[in-house]
């Protein structure tokens, strides 16, 4: 780095994401805007198996460079950035944690130091990397408002909670409680006494002594939460800077000849017609729940894209033939282009795992959300959509249920097609505004955006 760049005074972050895609993805959306509209230079931490994934968000970010991690064992799968069978992805933290004095050591060899640790949530650690550099940190959260003030009680009670017993929410707006098997999962795994298990608690908690907090939603969506968590901070520095995928920035996404094809039968469907079919990329549904889900499809009668992103297909045999003899659908192995397909004109109904960011996305697409939450936040994403907006129905819960499948059917059906879901369908159009809205410049979204920016370069300033 040469010296004039140095004492240029431009703001240097150091991003240190959490290697999972659902939490890498918006963090380096949000790095991008940041980078791109204020011309802030970005250097990203990245595990050795990551680092394809930067390729375009690099390309596309000409300030930003990757930083590649000395991992302690960079040959046992949890630490080269990929999760183990059988452990929490949680759990990742644990080694990540010890990088805190190879990360001190590098920014204090540059010329041009970081200004700013910008961290995942799941990595409080980060704060300590930020006190030993004597700089801000903020915290990003790829999880909603309504979730991050959840944590933030529940990590500050008494664990382990009581199976037998619902969790009270008792310091949220509207107390909410949820069933014991409804409380995010990286709380319900949490081990008293195991090691890894308290230094990911540790770092939960060291997340509330952050310098400020961005959340990738926005005000229409989340205002009274956010509102609690600028309380529960003591601060008023609590952004809602999203949707990030919304402003036209996504990285890591590329057409196919088969994504073609689909595009090229969406575009022969009628308006609002076709049901898509994903619960993120992660999740790999049991055979039994694929067969009722299967079923409940082709009995529903409508059209349906469904994506499976999973090393194997568990497709039940013949659907897929038997829903292109029909021209009634079509089936994804694998990656899918999810955002282009939810906002393409065909497509009205989103059957969903109530994940956050594809939580964003459907309501950023405006279609009719059909939740069914499986674990981690999505209870409590699947309570806001549905109970608190009305902008989603639900069509079953739990990643081991098997429900029936005309009764799915039904809910499919009635998703695409029945008349009585028009005040949910208006309430989906009403938040898809509200979300274009606020990313738009004068947005609530890009107003909080503007008012980060310029209050990190004024605590940043030499």
């Amino acid at each position: 780095m040469s010296t004039a760049a140095a004492s240029s005074g431009r703001p240097h972050v150091l991003v240190v994401p959490f290697p999972p895609m659902g939490h890498l993805l918006p963090l380096l959306d949000f790095s991008h805007l940041l980078s791109t509209r204020h011309c802030v230079r970005i250097t990203v931490t990245v595990t050795p198996s990551c680092l394809h994934l930067l390729s375009d968000f690099l390309a596309s970010t000409p300030l930003a460079a990757a930083l590649p991690l000395p991992l302690p064992d960079p040959s046992a799968p949890e630490h080269a950035g990929q999760i183990a069978p059988g452990t929490h992805h949680a759990l990742l933290a644990a080694p990540l944690s010890t990088l805190r004095g190879s990360l001190v050591s590098w920014a204090r060899s540059q010329l041009d130091p970081p200004t700013t640790v910008l961290s995942d949530f799941f990595l409080g650690s980060a704060q300590l990397v930020a006190d030993d550099l004597r700089v801000p940190r903020v915290a990003f959260y790829g999880v909603g408002a309504f979730t991050t003030a959840a944590l933030e009680q529940l990590w500050n009670s008494t664990l382990p909670l009581d199976p037998n017993n619902d969790a009270a929410l008792s310091a949220l707006p509207g107390s909410p409680s949820f069933p014991y098997g409804h409380v995010p999962s990286v709380v319900r795994s949490y081990v008293p006494g195991d090691p890894d298990w308290e230094l990911v608690r540790e770092g939960f908690l060291l997340n509330s002594r952050a310098w400020g907090a961005v959340v990738n939603t926005f005000d229409a969506m989340e205002s009274d939460f956010l509102e609690h968590l600028k309380r529960r901070f003591g601060h008023g520095r609590v952004w809602a800077v999203g949707p990030v995928a919304n402003s036209g920035c996504r990285v890591g996404e590329r057409p196919t000849a088969e994504a073609e094809e689909l595009f090229s039968w969406l575009a022969g469907c009628p308006e609002r017609s076709v049901l898509y079919v994903c619960f993120g990329s992660m999740y790999k549904p049991p055979l039994s729940q694929a067969a009722a889900l299967g079923a409940a499809l082709e009995a529903s009668g409508v059209r349906f894209v469904w994506a499976v992103s999973a090393d194997v297909a568990v497709f039940p045999d013949g659907l897929e033939e038997r829903a292109r003899a029909r021209d009634k659908g079509r089936v994804v192995c694998g990656w899918a282009p999810q955002m282009e397909i939810l906002r393409h004109a065909s497509v009205g109904a989103f059957v969903t795992h109530c994940g956050w960011n594809s939580t964003l996305e459907g309501v950023a697409a405006g279609v009719t959300l059909v939740a069914w939450p499986m674990k981690a936040d999505q209870f409590i994403d699947a309570r806001l959509v549905v109970d608190v907006h009305g902008a989603a129905v639900r069509a079953a819960e739990g990643e081991d249920a098997v429900p029936d499948s005309g009764a799915l059917a039904r809910v499919f059906a009635g998703a695409v097609e029945g008349a009585e879901l028009g005040g949910v369908r208006a309430k989906a159009r009403t938040l898809a505004a509200a979300a274009g809205d606020a990313v738009e410049e004068g947005g609530s979204s890009w107003l909080d955006f503007e008012r980060m920016v310029k209050e990190l370069e004024a605590v940043s300033a030499p």
